[in-house]
């Protein structure tokens, strides 16, 4: 029956199943859901320069939760059917847990990267819809549910003090923490720049550093443990002035 569910599901959904991003697993805890949440909202960007996000998406294992209707039944996998509203010039793609276009089965965190070179400004509100599917009866059924209230704002690109202005850091963390063998720092740039990533022990000796060209929007640098010991280190991330200091911690 799942694969009858995951077939239906290929056929609701028309986004691309190939894209890379990386789920975040600080919200695999959670019961069902989608992030950033309507307060944090997605990243601002501008007018011709790259834009990039990702949307996280967590599938509850009850459909009551996404319809009280369905109280009792379970659900097989949902698909990101698609965000309505987004600036033109911008997508979203999937890293789908299955052969279905970005289609995710329950109990582990899904993502969607939003990405694109967006060519109007404004403020783009914007829907989040998905299907979840359940066997009623043992015939396939869709039911739809909508995640409103989300936005994305675009800037114009001109010349003005704006762009006189340092790079700022937002969003700082890494994903998995605590990790066994690989994390990635992800942090957001409010314009592109060069960054500095370094990683600490706890004494202050460097074990790690990396340079890389930072772009607007969210950029994900990649660190793997190697001959690390299990235990907490400080990663520390710079650009242009703006600086953060964040903890990780090795857990084999």
């Amino acid at each position: 029956m799942k694969k009858v569910l995951l077939i239906a599901a290929v056929a609701a959904s028309a986004l691309n199943a190939i894209a890379q991003c990386t789920p975040n697993q600080t919200y695999a805890d959670s019961v069902f859901g989608a992030w950033p949440d309507t307060v944090a909202n997605f990243s601002p960007g501008t007018v011709g320069v790259l834009y990039s996000d990702t949307l996280n998406l967590l599938v509850p294992t009850n459909a009551g939760l996404i319809n009280p209707n369905f109280e009792g039944f379970m659900i097989d996998s949902v698909a990101l059917v698609g965000v309505t509203g987004l600036p033109p010039g911008i997508s979203v793609q999937c890293t789908s847990h299955t052969g279905a276009p970005c289609t995710f089965i329950t109990g582990q965190v899904g993502c969607g990267l939003i990405e694109g070179t967006p060519t109007a400004a404004g403020t783009f509100p914007l829907v989040i819809q998905v299907n979840a599917y359940v066997a009623l009866f043992g015939i396939p059924q869709a039911i739809p549910y909508e995640f409103p209230g989300y936005s994305i704002t675009i800037s114009d690109n001109t010349t003005g003090v704006a762009d006189l202005a340092p790079a700022k850091l937002i969003g700082v963390k890494n994903v998995p923490n605590p990790f066994a063998e690989r994390t990635v720092i992800e942090f957001g740039l409010s314009k592109a720049a060069p960054v500095k990533v370094k990683v600490y022990n706890l004494v202050g000796a460097e074990m790690w550093q990396r340079s890389v060209q930072g772009k607007a929007g969210v950029n994900r640098v990649p660190f793997e443990t190697a001959n690390l010991e299990n235990g907490i280190y400080i990663y520390h991330v710079e650009s242009a002035g703006s600086k953060f200091t964040g903890r990780m911690v090795v857990n084999r």
